[in-house]
């Protein structure tokens, strides 16, 4: 069980100022850990020319941004869902803390993933900011989901403690095909934890909205080739 739990559980008062947020305190350079969803909603097809899954769509979009990411900065990676727990919930997965040119573990590992299971983001988003030691440096998270927490976890209690012990971790919220019947993004409950530690909560339709996403949040704008911009 991740650290921060046991005082999430135990309720504890929590500072509520601290200094500015947002990314002018973490560098580009930083170490970050990547929290991918591998729970089984990834193994949809919803496209509308019914071509390759919602995880294959993202693979092509890590494909894209890792190498040039991955030089400049150490990564790390978490993945939630399949897992060899009978209990969906438990299944959450440290793969490694940030290491240094990992975009080829990286992409082995997620290329190697059967989507499986629920959505244990908060559980997910916990450990990998005890992977970082993120107590006195600067870091970052990346959490790409397509869905909602679905273990009974709460984000926002997680955002709050995270913002009060590791004021200088940041968390970025990737919403993945997080659309309306009628088309309109939807606001992921995860949110807050972009919101608390000045992260960008951002949502994404395409493989191109993912890279741009992925840009923005893995690779920092000065990491862009492109100069892709996605308003927070």
């Amino acid at each position: 069980m991740p650290k921060l739990f046991p005082a999430i559980v135990m309720g504890l008062v929590l500072a509520a100022s601290h200094g500015a947020l947002g990314e002018d305190k973490v560098t580009c350079t930083s170490n970050a850990m990547i929290v991918f969803d591998a729970s089984g909603s990834m193994s949809a097809s919803d496209f509308p020319s019914g071509e390759s899954n919602r995880i294959d769509r993202v693979r092509q979009a890590f494909k894209n941004v890792l190498p040039r990411v991955a030089s400049a900065r150490d990564l790390g990676l978490v993945v939630y869902g399949p897992g060899s727990h009978r209990d969906d919930c438990e299944n959450v997965d440290l793969r490694f803390r940030p290491l240094p040119n990992a975009a080829t573990k990286i992409q082995t590992a997620i290329d190697r993933l059967t989507p499986y299971g629920r959505t244990p983001l908060t559980k997910s988003v916990a450990l990998a900011a005890d992977a970082l030691g993120a107590a006195d440096k600067a870091a970052t998270i990346i959490l790409l989901t397509d869905g909602e927490e679905t273990c009974g976890g709460d984000p926002c209690q997680l955002a709050t403690q995270l913002r009060a012990t590791w004021p200088d971790t940041v968390v970025h919220v990737i919403g993945y095909k997080l659309q309306s019947l009628d088309g309109r993004p939807l606001v992921s409950g995860a949110k807050c934890l972009a919101d608390a530690t000045g992260g960008h909560n951002l949502t994404a339709e395409t493989v191109e909205d993912l890279v741009r996403a992925l840009e923005k949040t893995l690779g920092c704008d000065a990491l862009s080739l492109n100069g892709s911009r996605i308003n927070r």
